[in-house]
């Protein structure tokens, strides 16, 4: 037999089925509530974590720059040594023929007698006790207004305190047997320089400070014979035509 719901269950069940709008819209929005919390939630973590990153690269950069200002000086010593030690192997191996020890040579000792011609013009009263180069090359290291005027000769001529040390230890070589060729009678020679460079002198140092050093004599050269010509056209149309 079947029995009818009580009062209380009927009012229930019709206040279930006659809920307020609102209250099913915010039902049906909470899912969407705790999704927007939980996205925010998961932003402000990587946020985070991204801040730590960035401190912790930082932290990396600034220990990376201290170690190479570490080894930096002892780098700077190791390609120093390695290239002191390649410009003498360099000059023991002698590939250089008789003529071609000559013809460089020549070069060596034109470039540092006119190293020490032009300190002098520019420091006259220097002259009475600098009598050598290699006077200069002493005094330099202790005086200050002389250590000035051969930093801006050897920018003059496109040289180095590199350069100097190879040209020196060059000179040091051959001094003793090598045979000095004027300009003039080096220019009988047909060289290729540039070939003769690659094939006999390893040590880039020397290698670019010889190259370097023709160039300079060649450019002279040149100059001196444009001067000539220009000296040789005006004479030659001031002199007097015969009557």
């Amino acid at each position: 037999m079947n029995r009818r719901p009580v009062k209380s269950e009927r009012r229930r069940v019709n206040s279930q089925q006659h809920t307020d709008p609102s209250e099913r819209r915010e039902l049906k929005a909470s899912p969407q509530k705790v999704s927007s919390e939980l996205l925010r939630h998961r932003i402000d973590r990587l946020e985070k974590r991204i801040e730590e990153l960035k401190a912790e690269y930082q932290k990396l950069d600034q220990n990376a720059k201290q170690l190479i200002q570490s080894f930096e000086p002892n780098c700077e010593h190791i390609a120093k040594e390695a290239g002191e030690e390649e410009l003498w192997s360099s000059l023991v191996e002698d590939r250089f023929t008789r003529v071609e020890a000559n013809i460089f040579f020549g070069y060596v000792v034109d470039i540092l007698q006119s190293l020490h011609l032009r300190v002098l013009e520019k420091q006259p009263g220097f002259a009475s006790f600098l009598p050598t180069l290699s006077s200069i090359l002493r005094r330099k290291l202790w005086d200050t207004e002389l250590e000035a005027t051969w930093t801006s000769v050897l920018s003059e001529f496109g040289l180095n305190e590199s350069d100097i040390k190879a040209l020196c230890a060059f000179f040091v070589t051959y001094c003793k047997d090598a045979e000095y060729y004027p300009l003039i009678e080096r220019k009988k020679y047909s060289l290729n320089i540039k070939e003769v460079l690659d094939r006999a002198v390893p040590s880039r140092i020397l290698h670019h400070c010889l190259l370097h050093l023709v160039q300079l004599a060649d450019k002279e050269s040149s100059m001196m014979a444009t001067e000539q010509q220009q000296v040789n056209t005006a004479s030659t149309r001031n002199k007097p035509r015969p009557k």
